[in-house]
């Protein structure tokens, strides 16, 4: 799925607000999605299994990758617990 309003990849499930919004959860097949780059939040179909290839679970959030732990890193780490 791609945001309707800038074209990101990054499009997921938003909370549910309010009790109104639970009731058409339940009776609706219907879901309401943002945009985590521009803030777009519309109700679409549940998406159960997105076929984006451009989204891994680490960068959900940030949308940068972590740095690798390097084994200096964990030489620094060692240093200072002794």
């Amino acid at each position: 799925m791609k945001c309707a309003a800038c074209g990101s990849p990054r499009v997921f499930p938003s909370r549910l607000r309010n009790s109104l919004e639970r009731l058409r959860h339940m009776v609706t097949d219907k879901q309401p999605y943002r945009c985590h780059a521009c803030g777009w939040r519309r109700w679409n179909d549940v998406v159960v299994h997105p076929d984006s290839h451009d989204i891994r679970p680490e960068d959900l959030r940030t949308g940068r990758v972590p740095k690798p732990v390097t084994s200096r890193d964990l030489d620094q780490l060692d240093s200072s617990l002794s």
